[in-house]
Formats: C-alpha cells, sequence, structure tokens
C-alpha cells in the first residue's frame, strides 16, 4: 500500500523535480517506509533510478537529490507502505531485470501467490516475495489483460519502455485511488489530488456541479471527475493507456448483474456457497507480513469478518499468527450516547471470539479538533460524520501497532444493507405477484425505523413516470435545507439521471447502481482514513469472486421476509451470535450526529457570520436562522444538512489559503 505519483511531458518537455519531490512528499502519510524515484528519456530510452531520503539503509540507489543534472520528459514516484517482502527486494519503482518495464503500484494483488506459480509454470522467475514482481511478470505475460487475472485492489502505472506507453489502471470497485490531470502536452497523477495542485499542475479550484450535488446530499454525478474542477479521477474497473500521440481509456469490467426476482422461497445452497467464498475472500486478506486487525462495529458485516478470522486462526496452519498476535486484534468506536452505541453487540463477537479488543470514544469536541486536519487528509469535504468515526478507529489501530485492518465495506451495497424494501416491493409489484407483495409487506415491520404504509406509498411513486417523481423529490428537500431552489433542483436532476425509474423498480439493478455511485464515496473515504495513518484497509466483501456471485443472484436473496442480507444471514447462522446475525435493528456505524451538530452550532455561527464561500448556493437567511434559533429541531436530516454546510465551507476555505496552510496541516 503506498502513495504513487508520475509527470509525463508528451511533447519531450523535462520533468520539474522539485514538482516530482513535492508530490512524493506529500504522499508520504500513505508509505513511510521507502521513497523512490524513475526518471526516464522515453525519445532516447534512458532511465535513471533513485532512492530518497526516507529509504532504507543498504539500498543501492543513488539519492534523488542528487538527480538535479538529470533530463527525463517522465518521473515516476512512489511512497512505500512495506506490507509484502518487507526487504529492500520490495523496493519501488521496480524495474524488470531487462529494464523493460517500470511500475509505481499502490494495493495488494491478493492472489499473488496463486498467480506466481502459474507464472513459474511459464518460465518466470522472481527475486522477492511480494505481489509487485508478480505484477510485472503478469503484465509481461498477459499484456494488459493481466488485470482481469487480479483478485485484489489496486492503482498502478507500468512504463512499457519497448511500446514507449503509460498503462494505468485501477481496480474493479476503485478501492484504490488514481487522479490525474490532461492537457495536450502533460499528463500527471496522484494517488490524491493534493499532491497535484500542490505541485502546481493543477488549480484547486471547485468543480461547481459535484459541489453542488454534494450541498444536496446526493453522490457525485461523474464517476470519472472531481471536486477539483481540474482533476479527473479514473473510475473503478478501468485503464488508460498514454502515449506521446495522446491518452486512450477504455472499461474492463462491470457488475454483471441479474434482474431476476427469484423465487419465493431461497435455495438453503446459495448460503453454503457465500459462506465459501467469503471465508476464503478473509483467507486471501491474512496474506501479510506486517500485523493485522479487523474492525468491529457490532454489526453483521464487520462481526462476520472477526468470527472468520477467529475460526482460520483455530483451523488453518499457514494463516500468519506472527501478524494476528494470539489474539486478533479488534477495534470498535464507541459512545455515551446509546442510541449510537453498538457495544453491546461487539461485545458478543469479542466473547466468543476471545479478541484483544481496543475502543476510541469520538466527541464532538475532538471532531472540532480535528476538523481542519480531517477534511484536508480527505480532500473533498466528507459527506457524514461517520467518517470521523472511521478515521478515530484507524488511529487508534495505528497507536496500537497494527498495519493491516480488514473492514467490512461494501456488504451493504451489494446486499441490500440500506434497506430498500420499497424497490423490492417496487419490483413484485411490476411483476403482478400481489400475494407476495403481501406477505413481505406484513414482514417489513420487523426491521428498520420505517412503516410498512410509507415503503408502499413509496413503491407507488416509483411507479409514476419520471417527471412526476422529480416533482414529488423537490416537494420534500428536508434534507437540502437551505438550499436554493434553482440548485436543488439541478442537483435532482443529475441524481434522477443516475438513478432512473428503472433502478427504482428493480432491486439488483438498484443495488448495481449503489456499487457503482455510492460505494466510491465509501471507498475514498477509508482509503484517506487509513492511509492518513499509514494503514492499509481491505474489504473482504469486495472480493471479486465474493460480489460477482452475490450481484448474479436473484433480488430474493438479498431481501426476503422482511430481512436484508437475507443469504448472508443464512450463510452465517452457526458462525455468529444469533443476536446479530437476526439483529434487527441497523445503526449503519452511525454517530451521534445531532448532538455534535448541537456542539458544533457556535463554531457554525461564526463561520457563516464571516462572507461564507458556500453563500452563492444557499439562501443564507434560512441558514442563519437555522444555526441561531433557540430550540432548534432535533432532526436528523438537518443535523446531516448542517454538517455538510460545515464541510463545504472549511473545505472551500482550506483551498483559499492551501499553499499557506499546507505544511501546518502536514506536520
Amino acid at each position: 500500500m503506498c502513495g504513487i505519483a508520475g509527470i509525463y511531458h508528451l511533447d519531450g518537455a523535462p520533468v520539474n523535480l522539485t514538482q516530482l519531490r513535492r508530490m512524493a512528499d506529500l504522499l508520504r502519510h500513505r508509505g513511510p517506509d521507502d521513497e523512490g524515484y524513475a526518471l526516464f528519456d522515453t525519445r532516447s530510452g534512458q532511465a535513471v533510478h533513485f532512492k530518497g531520503p526516507d529509504s532504507p539503509p543498504g539500498l543501492a540507489l543513488p539519492d534523488i537529490r542528487s538527480a538535479e543534472a538529470v533530463h527525463a520528459d517522465l518521473g515516476l514516484a512512489e511512497r512505500r507502505l512495506a506490507i509484502l517482502d518487507i526487504s529492500p527486494a520490495g523496493h519501488t519503482p521496480m524495474v524488470t531485470p531487462d529494464g523493460a518495464l517500470t511500475v509505481v503500484f499502490n494495493g495488494e494483488i491478493y492472489n499473488y501467490v496463486e498467480l506466481r506459480e502459474v507464472l513459474r509454470g511459464l518460465g518466470h522467475t522472481f527475486h522477492s516475495t511480494g505481489d509487485t514482481e508478480v505484477l510485472l511478470s503478469a503484465y509481461r505475460e498477459w499484456g494488459e489483460a493481466c488485470v482481469e487475472r487480479f483478485n485484489g485492489m489496486w492503482a498502478f502505472a507500468i512504463w512499457d519502455a519497448n511500446r514507449r506507453r503509460l498503462f494505468c489502471s485501477r481496480d474493479r470497485f476503485g478501492v484504490k485511488p488514481f487522479y490525474y490531470v490532461q492537457t495536450p502536452t502533460l499528463f500527471a497523477f496522484a494517488s490524491e489530488p493534493k499532491a497535484l495542485w500542490a505541485a502546481r499542475l493543477a488549480q484547486p479550484r471547485p468543480n461547481v456541479p459535484l459541489l453542488e450535488d454534494f450541498l444536496a446530499g446526493y453522490e457525485a454525478s461523474r464517476l470519472d471527475e472531481t471536486l477539483f474542477a481540474e482533476i479527473q479521477q479514473l473510475p473503478g474497473g478501468h485503464a488508460l493507456s498514454v502515449e506521446a500521440t495522446g491518452v486512450a481509456r477504455r472499461r474492463y469490467w462491470a457488475l454483471p448483474v441479474n434482474p431476476e426476482l427469484g423465487p419465493s422461497t431461497p435455495e438453503p445452497g446459495v448460503a453454503t456457497r457465500v459462506l465459501e467464498l467469503l471465508t476464503d475472500a478473509v483467507r486471501l486478506r491474512l496474506r501479510s507480513d506486517v500485523p493485522i486487525g479487523t474492525c468491529l462495529s457490532g454489526g453483521l458485516d464487520s462481526s462476520a469478518i472477526v468470527a472468520l478470522v477467529s475460526r482460520l486462526m483455530q483451523a488453518e496452519h499457514d494463516i500468519p499468527r506472527a501478524q494476528l498476535g494470539e489474539r486478533q486484534k479488534t477495534f470498535t468506536a464507541a459512545y455515551a450516547e446509546a442510541d449510537s452505541d453498538e457495544r453491546q453487540f461487539a461485545q458478543l463477537v469479542v466473547e466468543q471470539t476471545g479478541a484483544d479488543w481496543h475502543l476510541t470514544f469520538p466527541t464532538a469536541e475532538d471532531l472540532q479538533a480535528d476538523l481542519a486536519r480531517f477534511i484536508w487528509q480527505h480532500d473533498e469535504p466528507p459527506i457524514t460524520t461517520s467518517m470521523y468515526a472511521q478515521w478515530r478507529v484507524m488511529r487508534l489501530a495505528r497507536e496500537r501497532g497494527v498495519t493491516v485492518l480488514l473492514d467490512g465495506q461494501g456488504a451493504d451495497e451489494l446486499w441490500a444493507g440500506y434497506l430498500p424494501f420499497d424497490v423490492y416491493l417496487s419490483q413484485i409489484l411490476r411483476a403482478g405477484q400481489w400475494a407476495r407483495l403481501l406477505r413481505e409487506l406484513l414482514t417489513i415491520r420487523r426491521v428498520g425505523s420505517r412503516s410498512s404504509m410509507d415503503v408502499l406509498q413509496r413503491a407507488l411513486a416509483y411507479q409514476l413516470p419520471a417527471a412526476a417523481q422529480r416533482r414529488l423529490q423537490h416537494a420534500q428537500r428536508a434534507r437540502m435545507l437551505g438550499l436554493r431552489p434553482d440548485v436543488a433542483q439541478r442537483a435532482i436532476q443529475r441524481h434522477q439521471d443516475i438513478f432512473g425509474s428503472d433502478a427504482r423498480v428493480n432491486l439488483p439493478r438498484h443495488l448495481a447502481q449503489l456499487a457503482a455511485w455510492n460505494l466510491p464515496r465509501l471507498l475514498r473515504a477509508e482509503d484517506r482514513n487509513s492511509m492518513a495513518f499509514s494503514i492499509e484497509a481491505r474489504t473482504p466483501f469486495l472480493d471479486v469472486r465474493l460480489a460477482e456471485y452475490v450481484s448474479q443472484l436473484p433480488a430474493v436473496y438479498r431481501l426476503h421476509a422482511g430481512w436484508s442480507k437475507y443469504a448472508l444471514r443464512c450463510a452465517l447462522e452457526g458462525v455468529l451470535p444469533p443476536a446479530i446475525t437476526w439483529r434487527r435493528d441497523k445503526k449503519g456505524f452511525a454517530t451521534p450526529e445531532q448532538q455534535w451538530m448541537q456542539a458544533l452550532r457556535p463554531q457554525a455561527v461564526r463561520l457563516f457570520d464571516d462572507n461564507p464561500r458556500i453563500g452563492p448556493w444557499f439562501d443564507l437567511a434560512v441558514v442563519r436562522r437555522a444555526l441561531t434559533e433557540e430550540n432548534p429541531s432535533p432532526n436528523r436530516l438537518a443535523s446531516a444538512a448542517m454538517w455538510r454546510w460545515i464541510a463545504a465551507e472549511t473545505w472551500l476555505r482550506l483551498l483559499e489559503s492551501s499553499h499557506a496552510n499546507l505544511p501546518v496541516l502536514q506536520s
């Protein structure tokens, strides 16, 4: 797990080494264990490799600080967080013995052991024990199609000297980031946007449509754009090639979808297969040469991972006990406020597995103290305060000496964890299965906080034409408090363009949309939270084998008899305590956001009295009245809107003073 960066002048102009080193310095938190550079004159074919001040002793390379006289039109840099093969043999950028291929690589190829054996059988030899060399050999053997064989998370760039081509790829779901700027004569990339604009390769100007989406509480309406107007991102499941003649992008993978409703009674064999796939996904993600831990919220997904790690520790000899410890380390965010606290459920898992349990207790005062650093590290305003709770969990894990953390991210999007019963009922309505509709309607009351009638009303509304649905949404803008009507209307339109009528009447298609549009925001937050503390976060539920299997199941295996994640719950019977397997409430990694916003209200008042930067998008009279009223409504939607005000305003102010504040915030 690392931070990568590169500058390629397509017109042959020399790379500014000060810019390249600035990018690497700003990514140091992603990889404090090593520092490497590769400089190329792409026309003559000459290449020079360097180490940096953070490289380990004994690395036989010249220091980048002596490279001022080198002429290069392509420069690559990497800050390494050593996870696999932590010896100097794992140094990056890594180059093949013949010098033809050089890679900068952020991520993990979890099936590298199996791929290495396949490649050895094809005549390849290896000098290191990690996955980076396997990646290079896979590219040499299979070309750009190598990514289709990888089970992992990655963002990498390979300089292919023979083809004079820079090949870049991002993993299927976009777990690992890849940002870039492009002009007719320049292609530059980095693991975080701040490395691009701080090196003056782009201006830190907001992308207005995406900022409007954020302020309205929606996901970004373009997968290839960012909240920075001049910075793009390579979407998950995509690759691009850069040559002197230009840049070409292609999609190599999309989540397959089975749109069928399925039988009224699920087949039990599905649960058996789910458990097999999830267990092996966890097994692969325990490959590490550094200490491993697990996030534990008390919900179904993280609890399943902790329980499966415990099983594997007891049953299999090749599980790295030295890295896991005698007792698996788990990390939980807890609160004094009972409506957000899940300790009682996490404790059940700890008692069952004997795990070593570590807790952190985030407060409003902590959030206020960390606010500027937290938002700066995220590069964009985080959409919920739950991301701060995850930040605290990652910090605690680092304090306890853990470098790799397993996490349950992705399960909600694939398994209908957000309780989209309205979409499910809508699909049943379309199918005309009235007895099934009544059965499901009666069982919905078991879980969640929404009434059966509310769910049915929404399902009926989804049968209306798109224009009528848009009018209904605009009339019920409770979560868009203070937003100007024209801004809200534009955001609603963009949102409906993404989640069209087809995604509201078919559960599998709806979940595929969530995986494509909602999940990237959560993965971006997890990447920033973990890398802020030099931690690698791994997500077993996004194992490609498991994800493709689940997404090709009919709807009934995701929602059935009032239960979300139905086949997953069946799979975990006997693995977890019944109180968790068949838990009826869902908190969704909640924080006491309403109480926190009350505590942050004085800070918000000051922000919005002082020439607020988000003023062009709001009716400021409404905002100021909401912030100063004596008895504010304890409305969850209003609290969420207030957080977005504070986060966006803080972010815009950080951008204004970016060059002055960067050294302070980074220290």
